[in-house]
């Protein structure tokens, strides 16, 4: 499995001078941050099998036979454009997720091909620098399927933090803005989002933008002329100046951006704008091309207890977020580590693409042998080495009384992690390889439940104490992960969880213990 996560930006001055049509002929400039709302990509690679691509935002879920045939018009585009750029046509999994709606105004499709370029990338075997990543997201988005958008949105993603980007026929050219923490932390102080509850088709207007400018229209380019200078102004400011410019700034900004096109605002922006103002705020923009998504307010902070009332009331809602620096990362690699700090939202969304790979008769299975057990009286023993003892006594607990109902008994189950005295006499007199299969050969019988858990499989004493489980004819389960190492072949039954992270790993384990529990305990009730 691969995780990897991109921000999405704000943008403060000089949007929509960042398209061809423009700067181009006039070169563009653009001042922006990233927040710590992100898109999202894990890829799980099934062999065998066709590509998937699942997406949380859209409700959507494809099973594609031929990638080549694939319709690359739908909301699932960029994914397949960007597995067709690496030759991936079968053998994968993609769930997709963001922290925010579509449409929003905040850079998400750049986002999305920043995560997918760094995610698939990696699996493809390529390392990719920040440059390069935002070079692929810009060649897939504007290229390969013809969006009239802009450059920032790949860029911002791809380096993250705050930056000035400069746009011209030779390239592209990023450059950190270089103010002390404290700075940062005063701007942030200033600034509130407000999503309006509606999203915008931004290619649309882009690309009405995107014909007027090449139609020399006037009033067009002159106001990407003002924004463009006001990009450059807002930089000096940050780096030296009265911070509250920048929210008169972003006002005479927003003027200027209506200009673009007649669907840029509308009556409810309007009165979403004026009831901040009104408040007290100095400033402010919908973000991205337009036309709905999230307002940017621009208020000193005695002031935003009101407008967040106001604006509240009129049915908005406010997005809490601070600003962040990494850019588009890798935060689970091939090799199941996490390479970057990973949010509660990527690690469960990892979390979900395990368990959505589970096989579910195979815990059918499981749950029979463990009734069969009950009902014969056999006993049940279960064993593992660091988190998985812990699950092992935890499993052994649950079976004991969780299962326990209507007056009847638990099962008999013995957790061979919990006698300290007798494990460290079998480790310190004959090995540690023998601490469990020495407790075995005092209590097993013919028909008796041995479960191992062993996160990669290959724990000596849980082998040991499996193979004289089967010389004495007990029935055998293993809980592992990654192939399923030499437990696989040692038992009846090896659950193996699809995954080469030992948190996941050790996550399902519980999560099956409770299952198993539960499917057991509603049996017995039933009977």
């Amino acid at each position: 499995m691969i995780i990897a996560k991109s921000p999405v930006r704000l943008s403060f001055g000089g949007g929509g001078t960042d398209l061809p049509a423009y700067y181009e002929a006039h070169g563009g400039a653009v001042l922006s941050v990233t927040i710590d709302k992100y898109f999202y990509t894990v890829l799980q690679e099934i062999p065998g099998r066709e590509v998937e691509i699942s997406s949380s935002d859209y409700q959507l879920h494809q099973r594609i036979p031929d990638l080549d045939q694939a319709n690359l018009k739908d909301a699932l585009r960029i994914p397949k454009a960007m597995l067709r750029h690496f030759g991936i046509k079968d053998g994968v999994m993609l769930q997709l997720k963001s922290d925010i709606p579509p449409g929003s105004g905040l850079g998400l499709s750049g986002a999305v091909a920043t995560s997918l370029a760094r995610c698939v990338g990696a699996y493809a075997g390529s390392s990719l620098d920040k440059a390069q990543v935002a070079e692929l997201a810009t060649h897939i988005e504007l290229t390969v399927l013809g969006r009239p958008i802009g450059m920032q949105d790949q860029y911002a993603s791809a380096f993250g933090g705050l930056n000035f980007m400069t746009f011209d026929a030779s390239g592209t050219t990023v450059e950190p803005v270089s103010v002390s923490r404290s700075r940062l932390t005063e701007l942030r102080r200033h600034l509130m989002l407000f999503h309006t509850g509606s999203s915008r088709d931004s290619a649309r207007i882009l690309e009405g933008q995107r014909q007027a400018t090449s139609d020399n229209d006037e009033a067009v380019l002159e106001a990407l002329h003002a924004v463009k200078a006001t990009a450059y102004r807002m930089r000096e400011i940050l780096e030296g100046g009265d911070i509250l410019e920048i929210g008169r700034l972003l006002h005479d900004s927003w003027q200027q951006k209506k200009r673009f096109s007649s669907s840029v605002s509308n009556p409810d922006i309007d009165r979403y704008y004026e009831t901040a103002m009104r408040c007290g705020a100095l400033g402010g923009k919908i973000t991205g091309a337009g036309g709905g998504g999230f307002l940017l307010v621009f208020a000193e902070p005695d002031r935003q207890e009101r407008i967040s009332r106001e604006l509240t009331a009129l049915g908005l809602q406010e997005l809490v977020f601070d600003f962040e620096e990494g850019g588009s990362q890798i935060t689970l690699d091939h090799a199941g580590r996490f390479k970057s700090t990973i949010t509660p939202e990527g690690y469960l969304l990892g979390m979900r693409a395990v368990v959505s790979r589970l096989d579910k008769n195979q815990i059918g299975r499981i749950a029979d042998m463990l009734h069969a057990a009950y009902a014969a009286d056999k006993q049940v023993f279960i064993m593992g080495n660091g988190g998985s003892a812990a699950t092992a006594s935890h499993f052994c607990s649950d079976l004991a009384k969780t299962v326990a109902v209507n007056g009847k008994r638990g099962f008999r189950a013995i957790p061979l992690t919990d006698n300290i005295p007798l494990m460290t006499a079998w480790g310190n007199d004959v090995g540690f390889e023998d601490i469990f299969s020495g407790q075995l050969r005092n209590l097993l019988n013919p028909g008796d439940v041995v479960i191992g858990i062993s996160g990669g499989g290959m724990s000596p004493n849980v082998l040991k104490a499996m193979d004289l489980a089967r010389e004495r004819g007990a029935r055998t389960v293993g809980l592992t992960g990654f192939s399923g190492g030499n437990l696989k072949c040692a038992v009846e039954e090896c659950f193996v969880v699809p995954s080469e992270n030992y948190q996941f790993i050790e996550d399902v384990h519980m999560m099956l213990v409770h299952l198993l529990t539960s499917v057991v305990r509603e049996r017995l009730a039933g009977e």
